[in-house]
């Protein structure tokens, strides 16, 4: 009973470690980010980016087999000027539900008085 217990780890070669995590620079910016689940989707492994100067987390993509850091990085610098370019274009104005209704049926009247 109070025996050695063995524990076998099959440890990969050390070319194929999966990476797990990445920092780098770029324009003035730290990149951090780590492959992790979130509570909503417990099993999917998203790459999760934080940004210096950025207070926001965000889940940018699903993890890929394969993926390294010269795969990631032009990826996590495309969707964060993808994210930058999102923040400064202004917002599309929404209408209140009566604006909508009202509008809905204007358009059949004017469509009568173009014929």
């Amino acid at each position: 009973m109070g025996g050695v217990h063995w524990l076998d780890f099959d440890i990969p070669p050390t070319g194929s470690l999966l990476m797990n995590q990445l920092q780098f620079e770029d324009a003035g910016r730290t990149f951090t980010c780590v492959a992790e689940t979130s509570r909503a989707t417990p099993d999917t492994v998203w790459w999760w980016v934080n940004v210096s100067g950025d207070g926001q987390r965000y889940a940018a993509f699903h993890k890929e087999k394969g993926d390294t850091a010269a795969t990631l990085k032009p990826r996590i610098i495309a969707y964060y000027a993808k994210v930058l370019a999102d923040r400064e274009r202004p917002p599309e104005p929404k209408q209140h539900w009566a604006q909508r209704r009202a509008a809905a049926q204007a358009k059949p009247a004017e469509e009568k008085t173009a014929k």
